[in-house]
């Protein structure tokens, strides 16, 4: 446990344990008077005195909470053997097209939102959310820009499923895969542009399972040859 956790929690005991002691002394203070037949306005003051003692000991156990750890950030090597154990599992392979470092550091410059190039492809990428897909390759799903749209297959099919309009489908797709605004991926080549090329819709998906209509086309029989002359 981080040393400040625990000083902050054993600042946090002794503060209770302080108001408590003064609102045992009080309460037996007031039993004592109370004996001694005081007047009724001293018995109030000390009736409200022993409730502003309980605030008091209510108030540091709701504000004096210890600050809660930071969340973790994956480090590169672990985030990359995370995005291998999913790839590897047939039924985690939307948390695999899902899961992002958000270290927002990749190059360790200390600069964040910058444009990177990662994994075996070097595709472009914003420091906030470098993806798996684009960082450590699946070859189970697909290579190159396969396996970006098998991924777009897989969680359009998701949210298709869940809400049979393509607009809707579209809007979780987007907030599954996306970048900061400050990152400035506008500048990217347009042929290198993944997300515009890939991520820009569900339309082109359909729905899960649907096939696509054909009418299906008729072949007339050829024409009968002319009958032979009578005669």
């Amino acid at each position: 446990m981080p040393t400040n956790i625990r000083l902050a929690k054993r600042k946090n005991s002794e503060l209770i344990k302080l108001v408590s002691l003064k609102a045992f002394k009080l309460s037996k203070l007031i039993l004592i008077m109370l004996k001694a037949q005081l007047t009724l306005e001293t018995v109030i003051m000390l009736v409200v005195l022993l409730v502003l003692a309980g605030v008091m000991i209510s108030l540091i156990l709701t504000t004096l909470k210890p600050p809660t750890s930071p969340e973790k950030i994956l480090s590169k090597q672990e985030f990359l053997v995370q995005c291998e154990t999913y790839c590897n599992d047939p039924e985690r392979v939307a948390e695999y097209c899902r899961l992002y470092w958000g270290g927002n550091d990749w190059n360790g410059n200390k600069v964040p939102y910058e444009i990177v190039q990662v994994g075996a492809y070097q595709w472009y990428a914003c420091e906030d959310r470098i993806y798996c897909f684009l960082a450590k390759p699946c070859d189970r799903l697909g290579t190159g820009l396969e396996l970006l749209k098998k991924c777009r297959d897989v969680l359009c099919g998701i949210y298709l499923d869940k809400y049979e309009d393509i607009e809707l489908a579209t809007e979780a797709l987007k907030r599954d895969i996306n970048f900061s605004k400050r990152c400035d991926f506008a500048s990217v080549p347009s042929d290198e542009n993944w997300y515009e090329r890939i991520f820009e819709s569900c339309e082109t998906v359909g729905y899960p399972g649907e096939t696509p209509t054909r009418t299906p086309t008729t072949t007339q029989p050829p024409p009968l040859p002319p009958s032979p002359p009578q005669g």
